[in-house]
């Protein structure tokens, strides 16, 4: 009988100049100079099928991930905040770049088979992935700029209009890599839905084919858009959103649920929700997700959408 062929299980934490590298099966740890060249030459002296589990860290994280899949190995890209559910749940009470490595090996090592190995895409969908989050740290830059000088006579208008600038340069990329990917279609698709504006109509193209969902919930759950339920017994806990998917698609999601209520049937849909009690908030939430499902089945089904009445003035 033939004996069992024993994966080896690679927890790495990643940082800017070095990765720090815990093998499950020896117990052995070393550190690796973050260099392309280093990481090729340390992966070639592994031997048997290798599992890498790694929490991605801005860009860090890439050259061993593009490494390790040239040769073969499968690759796990940890969501950071299941991880940090996983280490309370597991009683780790410290943090270092040692044990979060222990903790990656330990988490793929017993929970591999609820988790799916890393596809690498196209290098230019990879691209227009970091474009939106790039373009959501302008974003974020310019409300903060504007609100922290709104009491203070110091003029930031130069500044400003850099920034819009430089907005409509990363639109004009953001659409043109659409275009280079053959999602162009998908992108009309979801921009005919009232509410939807370019840049919605790019992220949720971009977020569409980052993966293969089976349904508009699974669609909806990648957001974190999902709702968390808790009940035991007698006891019914609040519902909140999982929230574990990127917050940049949530914001803009929620920021076109505004203009989408102009349209007559998403605004009924949201009064709707007004009516049950829910607040303002919660009711923009759920349209934002409507919106998400919409996207998702036009998508899917290569359809637009029809409007069935006029937009509300």
């Amino acid at each position: 009988m033939a004996n069992q062929v024993v994966k080896i299980t690679l927890g790495i934490d990643v940082a800017k100049d070095q990765h720090l590298i815990y093998n499950w099966q020896t117990g052995q740890t070393i550190r690796l100079a973050n260099q392309r060249s280093d990481i090729k030459a340390w992966l070639k002296t592994l031997h048997g099928p290798v599992r890498l589990a790694i929490e991605p860290t801005s860009h860090y994280h890439l050259a061993m991930v593009d490494e390790a899949l040239a040769l073969g190995h499968e690759v796990y890209l940890v969501n950071p905040r299941q991880l940090a559910h996983y280490r309370k749940a597991v009683n780790m009470r410290h943090k270092t770049d040692l044990l979060d490595a222990q903790l990656l090996a330990r988490y793929l090592e017993h929970e591999a088979d609820q988790l799916r190995p890393f596809q690498p895409r196209d290098p230019r969908a990879q691209r227009l992935w970091r474009l939106i989050l790039h373009r959501a740290t302008v974003v974020k830059t310019q409300q903060q700029l504007q609100q922290s000088f709104a009491d203070v006579q110091v003029s930031v208008r130069g500044v400003l209009t850099q920034l819009r600038e430089l907005l409509v340069r990363i639109d004009r990329q953001i659409l043109n890599l659409v275009r280079e990917l053959g999602w162009w279609p998908d992108y009309q698709h979801c921009l005919s839905i009232p509410g939807i504006g370019v840049t919605n109509a790019s992220a949720l193209v971009a977020a569409y084919h980052r993966g293969s969902f089976a349904s508009s919930d699974a669609f909806v759950s990648y957001l974190g858009l999902d709702v968390r339920i808790r009940e035991s017994g007698y006891y019914t806990g609040r519902r909140k959103l999982t929230k574990l998917g990127e917050p940049e698609l949530r914001r803009l999601l929620f920021c076109a649920s505004h203009p989408a209520r102009h349209y007559q049937r998403f605004a009924e849909y949201y009064q709707r929700q007004l009516d049950k009690g829910l607040s303002k908030i919660a009711a923009r939430v759920i349209l934002a997700r409507k919106l998400a499902r919409i996207a998702f089945t036009l998508m899917r089904n290569g359809e637009t959408f029809i409007r069935e009445e006029k937009l509300i003035a």
